[in-house]
């Protein structure tokens, strides 16, 4: 059961690490320009020492795996991996089209969650049975065969493009920024431990 952890975002657009202790979430922004494996680790170090956490096989941290920054997720997996070699904490990943995607699992429809990667739209479809599986991106177009009654997850920052434009309103869902969303997928076993690497967009 994943109880207190520890949330690493190093993949470019908002990077961040934050813990959540007693229900409590704390966060700090990191500089984007300056995610280096010694500045990540020192970042961590001295917010994990401000929060008097302690780091054992008790204790998680859930990586964000991507899409985003090739060398920023690296190192934020790196520094993970060497915390859990030393303090034997318990390393999950999970990606930002499952992030974006979590406040509307509650709906059980099929959803298809939307990224924008260099100017390219791409999508995870996660499809519901007894729990939800999500599939591998691809990239997205309006030709895509849709459900009747499938939910579009878009996020704020990118409801504005002119092909999100294009699409049914009607199916839209749009997500904001919440740490919280990281227990829904908890909740929803969204979260993997095996096999963490970044997530590589063909």
């Amino acid at each position: 059961m994943i109880k207190d952890f520890l949330i690493i975002d190093c993949t470019g657009k908002n990077n961040f690490v934050a813990l959540k202790i007693n229900n409590k979430f704390f966060m700090k922004q990191l500089q984007t320009n300056l995610i280096k494996n010694e500045t990540l680790a020192l970042d961590l170090a001295n917010f994990i020492k401000k929060n008097n956490i302690n780091l054992d096989d008790n204790f998680s941290i859930l990586i964000n795996s991507g899409p985003g920054s090739f060398s920023g997720i690296r190192i934020s997996l790196a520094v993970a991996k060497g915390i859990q070699v030393v303090k034997k904490t318990n390393n999950y990943s999970y990606n930002s089209f499952l992030f974006n995607a979590a406040p509307f699992l509650f709906e059980k429809k099929e959803i298809y969650s939307i990224q924008r990667t260099n100017n390219l739209y791409y999508f995870s479809r996660g499809t519901f049975r007894t729990n939800y599986h999500f599939t591998n991106p691809e990239k997205f177009d309006l030709n895509i065969s849709q459900k009747p009654g499938s939910i579009i997850i878009i996020s704020d920052e990118i409801k504005n493009d002119e092909m999100i434009k294009n699409i049914n309103p009607k199916q839209i869902r749009i997500t904001e920024f919440n740490l919280k969303n990281i227990d829904l997928l908890i909740e929803n076993n969204l979260v993997e431990n095996k096999l963490i690497k970044p997530l590589y967009l063909s």
